[in-house]
Order: C-alpha cells, then sequence, then structure tokens
C-alpha cells in the first residue's frame, strides 16, 4: 500500500527546504551570479547584495513555486496565496507591523545585530541604495515566506495537524538560519511561531510576509542609522 498524494507531498516539500536552502548556501558561497553584474559602476559591495538575493529569490521562491504548484499543480488557495480572513485581523496585524519595527529599531543599536545588519555592507548609503536594499527584500521575502508559510506550512498541517506542522516549520526554519549564527538561530525560534500562527488563523502566508518584511527592511535601515560604520548622504553621488 503506497502513501497517499498528501502525505508525499508534505515530506517532499520537508526534503526540499533541506535541499533548496543547503544549495543556496552553497551558491552564496561562491557569489556565482556576481558575475552576471558587469557594471563598473556597481561597487562589490552591490554585487554581493543581490547576488545573495538573487540566489535566494531562484532557490526559495521560484523553484519552489514551479515544483509544488507548475509541476505538482497544487491550487494556490490550497498552500497560502490568497487573503484569507486577513480583514478579520487588521488591528493586529497593525499593530505587530509597529512593534516589529520598533523593536528593529532598538535591537539595531547593538552591535551584534550590526555584524550582519545592514546586509548590504556599502558604507556611504544613497537614496538608490535604500530603494535597492528595501524592493530586494521584499521580492526574495515573498518567495521566502511562500516556502515556509505557504507551502510548507499547509502541506503539512493539512497531513499532521497544528502542533506536528509548528514543530516541523519552526525546526527547519531555525535550522536554515545555523549558518547566520546563534543569535539569530535562536531568534528564529519564537518568529517562526508566530508567523506560522498567524498563518493558521488566516489561511494566508501573506501576514507572515508582510511582518517579516518589515522586520528586515526596517532592520536593515536602522542599522545603517545606528552604526558608526555607515552613513547615509542626501547628496547625489558623483559617477
Amino acid at each position: 500500500m503506497g502513501i497517499s498524494r498528501e502525505v508525499f507531498l508534505a515530506v517532499a516539500a520537508i526534503f526540499s527546504v533541506i535541499l533548496f536552502f543547503g544549495i543556496y548556501y552553497l551558491m552564496t558561497g561562491r557569489k556565482v551570479f556576481n558575475k552576471l553584474i558587469t557594471n563598473q559602476s556597481v561597487s562589490q559591495e552591490s554585487k554581493d547584495f543581490v547576488s545573495d538575493k538573487f540566489t535566494g529569490i531562484l532557490m526559495t521562491g521560484v523553484l519552489p513555486f514551479i515544483v509544488f504548484i507548475l509541476a505538482a499543480g497544487i491550487p494556490v488557495s490550497e498552500i497560502g496565496m490568497k487573503t484569507g480572513n486577513m480583514n478579520r485581523f487588521g488591528y493586529l496585524f497593525a499593530g505587530l507591523i509597529v512593534i516589529t519595527i520598533g523593536s528593529a529599531f532598538f535591537s539595531s543599536k547593538s552591535p551584534n545585530v550590526q555584524r550582519s545588519a545592514p546586509e548590504l555592507r556599502i558604507k556611504l548609503w544613497h537614496t538608490r541604495h535604500i530603494i535597492l536594499s528595501s524592493l530586494t527584500w521584499l521580492v526574495y521575502l515573498f518567495g521566502y515566506e511562500l516556502f515556509f508559510r505557504g507551502i510548507l506550512w499547509f502541506l503539512c498541517f493539512n497531513v499532521f495537524g497544528f502542533w506536528w506542522a509548528v514543530i516541523i516549520n519552526v525546526a527547519l526554519y531555525s535550522l536554515v538560519h545555523v549558518p547566520k549564527g546563534k543569535l539569530v538561530t535562536y531568534g528564529a525560534i519564537p518568529l517562526g511561531l508566530l508567523l506560522c500562527t498567524l498563518s493558521y488563523f488566516t489561511g494566508s502566508f501573506l501576514p507572515a510576509f508582510l511582518i517579516h518584511s518589515a522586520m528586515a527592511i526596517s532592520t536593515e535601515l536602522f542599522s545603517v542609522y545606528h552604526s558608526p560604520g555607515f552613513q547615509y548622504s542626501k547628496a547625489i553621488p558623483a559617477k
């Protein structure tokens, strides 16, 4: 007697997280896409940032979409690509986003946070760098959260139930952050629990995407503001 399609897809999602993130870290370590950016006016720091995030978009967004939605034929509504019950929790989302941005403001003062943020390590920031960083994070995290709190969450929840889906999701979410250090790895546990809970109550991965984006972008920009090694200039940079 073979396993059901639902169980197969849930298990496939679990192994896909491990496989795709393993390839992602291998590719970012080798800066695979840096050589595609040939514009001499683009700094090495910008090339590294764009290359890493483009790799992430490919491995944690585009490929999972192709495998599970296009190839496996899973309807997007079944993996949380819809607004769901978000309108019922509007005030909660607004409050969580405010808290997230406020927490990022204070946490970005920490030297531990400043060692890894901003990820765009250019020393002198201009408006174009804010736009580049923010838009790149948004695109990257859309696919990232579609993978974790969309595909992985809903496929596992439908087969294993709430608590096992939470354990699997949070464990994998924490695991993929190990290369980023203990602080980020341990911090992924409560954040992952919160984002899974939001997906459960709303039937959508979009709240997780919005909150994660608010956290990432605000941490990036506040780290520039607070870190003595970075500064922002309103002046138009010379070509």
